[in-house]
Order: structure tokens, then C-alpha cells, then sequence
């Protein structure tokens, strides 16, 4: 099978669609899986042991409107695929797809737009691992679903000598493209501390947006912290998950890198739930969250002000919540922890 995948949407979910990728290579071995992906999942994907080639659609840019779908159909062509399928379901991936001269093509009912020659029902799946293995059982009807996608970071040697110096290192992740999502700066950075007073190392990890905490973080606790944020590409930073012994972080892309890499990962959830299929899949994680407000979920993706203005869904997520689950995980003594803090 000379197969491509159109995942077009965040980072996050391209990651979670490798399942699917991993899923085909075990189905059959000699096949061969490429992507296609917006320009910043690029170098992400590639580094999937499942994936041949991620080629790139700047949709929002110099690839947009139907000109740049004409333009990028044809690129695609020319690798002669035999199978597509399409796992994201806009009207721009949709219009692609129908422009593809590839025999099979497989995705969603309700994909009216993408010519499919093949559909499976999306039963707005709780689980989206699963969900993005689901079309390959219009191939194989026995297709396992409990696939997770798989990522080898490269090896960065300049990390040795932060990791050899500590047992365990938690990384944290305080970032989000959505502020409601956000867990909260302050709260990450008594997290930080409190680990840190018990010698257990810290990689902070994050955009531009995220230095600020990070420096904060980088200097209170002098000496057991590892500042990537706004440093290194994403892919380096899974490289710094993948020695890590646990991630803690926002619903948001590094939970999604932290299971394609193998570390566990609890994710804190707030305007989103677990049952939009994002919580890390059995034995991956946790989802942490405040279970019974009223007012949860407020958005399928997040927003950048609380609908009520109270943003109580975080704020009533305690750090000392959040290191009872760790304690549970680390058999670290949660009570001393928190007294450091």
C-alpha cells in the first residue's frame, strides 16, 4: 500500500493520527505512509518511524484558496498514491481530496465534499486514537483500534548532564493556543518548586509565550531546572519528554507528544473534558479536571476568555490535586511535597 494521510488540522491532532500510521505499518509492513500536514507538523511527523514523507499545505498562506488546492493536488499525484485517507474533514481538505486522482480513498460519512470511494461512520468516538485508526477498517474490518502513534525524537546529547543528575524529572508544559486552557503560570511554578525542594529535576518546555514562567521557574529553583521554553524547536522538546518520568500539562499538544514518545502524562482539563477524546488513552496518563461544575464543557477547543468570567474550572484545580495524582503514580509522599511549597 503506497498510502496518504491528510491531517491537516493542529499539531495535536497530527500527532494523534499517527495511530493510524503505525496501524497500516502493522497491518502490512512493506507499505508505505506519507502525510500531508500544515508546515509547522512537518518536522514533527517526519520524525514517525511509520512515516516515509510529510509534505506540506500552507493553507493559510501562500497555498491558499482553490488556486493553491489546484497547485498542491497536482504535487501529490506525482507520488502515485494508491490510497487516501482523509481524517480531516474541513471543506479545504475535502476539496483536496476530490482533486486527488488516487483509486481508493477513504474517510467519514458525511465527507460529501471529498468523492470518497470509501466511508465508515464516525460515532463521535470518546477516544480519538482510536478514532483515527477507524477508517482502515474499510480496508481490514478487523483492524485493531488500540493503536498509539509512535515518535522517535532525536538523541540530544546536551541534555546528559541535567538528566544523569537527578532520578526522576517531571516535565511541564504551561502552554496553550487557548488561555482557558491554560492551567495557570503561577500554579505551575509552585508545581515547580514544590518538586524542586524534594530534588527531583525540572524541564520546563514551551514557546515565546512561556519564557516568562520558565526564567521564573529557571531562577527560584537554581540548579534543578532544565528552561527550553522559547529555546528549541517542539520536536527538540520531546526529545527532553522522552527522559522525562512524567509531563504534567494543558490540554494541548505535548499530552499528544508524551504518548507518541512513551512518557506518561497527566493532563489538566478545564473548558474541555476527556470525553472529547483527547485525555490520554488507558495506561498513557491521566486527566485531571474538576468534575460537577455546571458549566463544563463551555467549547470543544478552548477560547481566550471564560464565557462567565470566572475561569473556575482551573482555578479550583489545586497544585496540591495535582500532587496527590503524582503521588499516587510516583509513590512520592504527596504531604511532604506540598509542605515544601
Amino acid at each position: 500500500m503506497n498510502a496518504l494521510i491528510i491531517e491537516t488540522a493542529f499539531l495535536g491532532d497530527a500527532i494523534v493520527s499517527l495511530s493510524l500510521a503505525h496501524a497500516i505499518k502493522q497491518l502490512d509492513p512493506d507499505s508505505t505512509v506519507s502525510y500531508v500536514v500544515r508546515p509547522d507538523a512537518g518536522e514533527v511527523i517526519s520524525a514517525s518511524p511509520d512515516v516515509a514523507r510529510a509534505i506540506a499545505f500552507d493553507k493559510h498562506g501562500a497555498e491558499s484558496g482553490l488556486a493553491g488546492i489546484h497547485t498542491k493536488a497536482a504535487q501529490i499525484d506525482d507520488f502515485k498514491f494508491d490510497t487516501l485517507f482523509l481524517l480531516h474533514g474541513s471543506r479545504r481538505s475535502q476539496s483536496l481530496a476530490s482533486r486527488l486522482t488516487i483509486p481508493v480513498k477513504v474517510g467519514f460519512e458525511g465527507m460529501t465534499h471529498a468523492t470518497l470511494t470509501h466511508t465508515v461512520k464516525d460515532a463521535g468516538w470518546n477516544n480519538r486514537y482510536e478514532r483515527a485508526v477507524l477508517p482502515l477498517r474499510a480496508i481490514d474490518p478487523n483492524a485493531r483500534l488500540d493503536i498509539l502513534p509512535k515518535i522517535v525524537p532525536p538523541r540530544t546529547p546536551e541534555f546528559d548532564a541535567f538528566f544523569n543528575r537527578f532520578d526522576i524529572a517531571v516535565a511541564l508544559a504551561p502552554g496553550s493556543a487557548w488561555e482557558t486552557k491554560k492551567w495557570g503560570d503561577d500554579k505551575f511554578f509552585a508545581l515547580a518548586i514544590a518538586l524542586a525542594a524534594k530534588n527531583i529535576g525540572i524541564v520546563v518546555i514551551g514557546g515565546k509565550d512561556e519564557q516568562a514562567v520558565g526564567s521564573k521557574i529557571e531562577t527560584a529553583a537554581s540548579g534543578n531546572v532544565l528552561d527550553l521554553t522559547g529555546r528549541v524547536s517542539f520536536l527538540t522538546s520531546m526529545s527532553a519528554i522522552a527522559r522525562s518520568s512524567l509531563l504534567v500539562a494543558n490540554d494541548s499538544a505535548p499530552t499528544h507528544a508524551a504518548v507518541a514518545v512513551g512518557t506518561k502524562v497527566f493532563t489538566l482539563f478545564g473548558p474541555t473534558v476527556p470525553a472529547f477524546g483527547f485525555a490520554p488513552p488507558g495506561g498513557s496518563g491521566e486527566a485531571i479536571e474538576v468534575p460537577g461544575l455546571w458549566c463544563r464543557p463551555c467549547t470543544p477547543h478552548g477560547s481566550h476568555t471564560c464565557p462567565i468570567y470566572t475561569h473556575e474550572c482551573m482555578k479550583r484545580l489545586s497544585v496540591e490535586n495535582v500532587l496527590e495524582h503524582m503521588a499516587n503514580e510516583m509513590s512520592w509522599n504527596a504531604n511532604e511535597i506540598s509542605r515544601n511549597d
